[in-house]
């Protein structure tokens, strides 16, 4: 369906006397056989180009055993007002002696360009097979533009606004920020190289972020560079991550929402099973075990004055109070607040103590537990 620009022309009077003909037989065509073509076209005003984009598609349909055809016969026509003129469409041209290019039963698109006085154009044709057989009806389309085609004056060219942070992880990997501005009017295309060739490059559209990670054997040094910037905007070896948790320590982290107190124990794979009971002050304690690879949540419901204290193999760590998180809804009935989750790492299963201290915000809420430092 044809969407003019403007408001609609008057239709067309006549598509010529030829055509006319072309429309009568395509009327009082029989129903499709096993062996027919079908065609269809649509058009739309190009206001970048000021013309008319023309797609027409052709589907040749057949038993199974036919693999191919070819367009036997061709007529089309372009109008502009009443004045009909021959036309050539790319790709839809009549093919002779054996010869069969095209598949069946797949739609198959043509493209054209049109000047933007055409008022209308029109197709029709005939197939052969490759079984012999022979289509004996036209097969066509018709459309009629309505209202009139006309380019755009250009607007000031759409510019990014690009930013890059890079952040360090204990395991020597690396995560790149890759932000645009909220005030940007084109896509940021970013380019992030890491050595030994490692080399992405990421689309961000307007106040939009993505993150790239870069394994630890390409992060020796980081280049992000931004298609429309001159200069790089991160050129340099990435910094040293801190207050890593040590390989084979596991780690605890809690999160606290406007009606629960979360825990998440996490054995690293090359860790060894132990043990963690985490008593409240209201309620009963709960223990859970946890093997290497693993990762066990306890949640407790939340009230004032909570404090829950967490204790591993026999050895007791300092007590966690539950605080209620500031966007909760007045009386504590929101439920939606959630405060960053901290974490305690926990250390020396092998001697059979593990000592929990609280640490700092690490990255994500809950999926990360080791922390990651960003520089500009």
């Amino acid at each position: 369906m044809i969407r003019p620009k403007l408001p609609l022309r008057r239709p067309l009077a006549i598509l010529g006397a030829a055509f006319l003909g072309m429309t009568a037989a395509l009327a009082v065509a029989a129903p499709a056989s096993a062996h027919h073509s079908e065609v269809k076209v649509e058009g739309e005003c190009n206001t970048t180009t000021g013309e008319w984009d023309v797609t027409w598609t052709v589907r040749s349909v057949a038993p199974r055993d036919v693999q191919k055809f070819k367009f036997a016969e061709v007529e089309a026509q372009k109008f502009v007002g009443d004045t009909a003129s021959e036309l050539t469409i790319p790709g839809i041209e009549v093919t002779e002696g054996k010869n069969y290019p095209h598949p069946v039963n797949q739609n198959l698109e043509f493209k054209q360009s049109l000047p933007a006085e055409t008022t209308g154009v029109a197709m029709r044709m005939k197939a052969n097979w490759d079984n012999q057989f022979e289509e004996n009806k036209w097969a066509g389309a018709e459309v009629k533009f309505a209202g009139t085609c006309e380019k755009e004056e250009e607007e000031p060219p759409a510019t990014a606004n690009p930013a890059a942070t890079v952040g360090s992880d204990c395991d020597g990997s690396v995560v790149v920020k890759l932000q645009n501005g909220e005030n940007a009017t084109a896509p940021a295309k970013f380019t992030v190289k890491g050595s030994e060739g490692f080399e992405e490059k990421v689309t961000v559209a307007a106040g939009e972020e993505k993150a790239v990670a870069v394994p630890a054997a390409n992060a020796g040094k980081i280049t992000v560079t931004e298609e429309g910037q001159k200069e790089a905007l991160y050129d340099a070896a990435p910094p040293a991550a801190e207050d890593c948790v040590e390989p084979g320590e596991p780690a605890l982290s809690y999160a606290m929402t406007c009606d629960e107190f979360i825990f998440e124990i996490d054995n690293p794979k090359d860790g060894k099973t132990f043990t963690v009971t985490l008593t409240p002050n209201k309620g009963e304690a709960k223990t859970v075990t946890v093997e290497p690879g693993k990762v066990e949540t306890v949640t407790f419901t939340a009230e004032e004055g909570l404090t829950v204290t967490p204790k591993v193999e026999g050895q007791e760590g300092k007590s966690l109070a539950w605080e209620k998180p500031e966007d909760c809804e007045s009386g504590g009935g929101g439920g939606e607040g959630e405060l960053p989750l901290t974490g305690a790492a926990a250390g020396g299963i092998a001697a059979g103590a593990v000592l929990l201290l609280a640490a700092g915000v690490v990255l994500y809420i809950v999926a990360r537990r080791r922390r990651v430092t960003f520089t500009a």
